[in-house]
């Protein structure tokens, strides 16, 4: 099947639309979150690092810090533009921006950014990584460059042009239950196309 492609405006008419659901939107994509988090984290290493920023996609991320620590012992949630103390993490999840953001990161969330981006462990980003344009794939300033990225309700364009397949890492979507509406693009799948095997020594 192919797989819809959600500019931000769309995005948000389809949240609009989704309305009252139950459970909430935020909650399920939190428990989304902490799942895939959960199967990402080293086993030889639980100490999990949660970066939640001021709207939406920081919601998630919360939602998903308090699930993981009815897992784990061990959840940093830092909720300020404050770089933490260096600790062996064994994953960080990126929700500090998401898909609304259309600044250039300077300042405080800069160097957090800087500071994700020097750590060896696994990182996950939330909806799109921060400091990356949904809508183009431009970088912000500078950008979260995560192995991982659980994209919320559908792609979205910035995840797979210009920078953004060099921050996006392994790339998943999380419908969060709702049904898939018409998109302006898709990416289409090998099925969609009646190609023929060739020969191995085909030119």
């Amino acid at each position: 099947m192919s797989s819809p492609i959600y500019l931000t405006d769309e995005i948000r008419r389809i949240e609009r639309e989704a309305g009252n659901v139950a459970p909430p939107l935020m909650e399920r994509a939190g428990a989304a979150a902490a799942e895939l988090a959960a199967r990402i984290a080293s086993e030889a290493q639980k100490d999990i690092l949660v970066l939640a920023g001021p709207g939406n996609n920081g919601g998630d991320a919360k939602i998903a810090a308090h699930r993981l620590q009815q897992r784990f012992s061990r959840v940093t949630l830092v909720d300020k533009p404050v770089v933490p103390g260096h600790k062996p993490w064994g994953l960080v999840i990126d929700g500090l921006f998401g898909i609304g953001l259309a600044r250039d990161l300077e300042g405080d969330h800069a160097r957090l950014v800087d500071y994700v981006n020097a750590q060896p462990c696994p990182v996950l980003a939330l909806d799109i990584p921060s400091g990356l344009h949904s809508d183009t794939g431009r970088v912000l300033g500078r950008a979260v460059r995560a192995t991982h990225t659980l994209t919320f309700i559908g792609l979205k364009p910035g995840l797979l042009t210009l920078d953004g397949p060099d921050h996006c890492g392994e790339i998943t979507v999380a419908d969060l239950g709702l049904t898939p509406r018409a998109a302006s693009a898709w990416v289409a799948s090998r099925e969609l196309f009646a190609l023929k095997k060739r020969p191995a020594i085909f030119h």
